[in-house]
């Protein structure tokens, strides 16, 4: 399924310049636009016929920092990583609505680590020392599919905005950590016991939104 859909897409791709002038921007779209996880992003279209275009985005993620304490150890928790799309944009009415199939390549990922002293509580268990622990969740690149307003065939200035998900999958997990500096056995029997209950509670958000509004402008 998704090879048939990037092989799809690359033929969109290389036979879009073919049904325009070449060597011109006319007919070119661009916008800027923000995502709830994608963060900036900026994407460029264009047009095979009157009702198709091929779209491409490069984003430079959320960019999220927090803290959390919900346990004895502290964590510093990181969102880092884009997530690039190229898709094939169906605007039934040539006008600005559109739905979209695509491909999304993720580089999206949560990431936490902390650092604790004394008597610490990893699930079940209490390791004593100094217990460093970091985490990872992220997403696999997968299809997608949206729908929105936007990237009008008509020139000028204009506004976008897309709804859709990622069909990724469950998240990858792991879950490592260090007594003391250096392995030890317990504490990565309770490592793995966390990560095991972490990946079935989060194995249902097997997806990622895809939520964005911005501006565009055709030449």
């Amino acid at each position: 399924m998704k090879k048939r859909l990037l092989s799809l897409l690359t033929v969109a791709v290389l036979a879009s310049p073919l049904s325009a002038s070449a060597g011109t921007m006319d007919n070119v779209g661009v916008a800027v636009n923000y995502g709830l996880i994608s963060g900036a992003a900026l994407e460029v279209t264009y047009p095979i016929n009157d009702v198709l275009q091929v779209r491409g985005a490069l984003s430079s993620g959320m960019g999220l920092s927090e803290t959390s304490n919900d346990t004895d150890v502290v964590y510093n928790v990181e969102a880092d990583g884009s997530i690039n799309r190229l898709s094939l944009d169906y605007h039934p009415f040539e006008s600005s609505f559109f739905v979209s199939g695509g491909y999304a390549f993720n580089d999206f990922k949560l990431k936490t680590n902390g650092v604790e002293v004394g008597a610490v509580v990893v699930g079940n268990t209490t390791i004593n020392g100094t217990v460093a622990i970091n985490g990872q969740i992220d997403w696999n690149s997968a299809p997608m599919l949206s729908l929105g307003w936007g990237h009008s065939p008509a020139q000028g200035w204009g506004a976008l905005f897309e709804v859709g998900a990622i069909f990724t999958g469950a998240p990858n997990t792991a879950l490592t950590g260090t007594l003391n500096g250096a392995n030890d056995a317990a504490l990565n029997a309770a490592l793995a016991d966390e990560e095991a209950k972490l990946k079935a509670d989060i194995g249902d958000f097997d997806f990622l939104p895809i939520l964005q509004a911005g501006v565009t402008y055709r030449f």
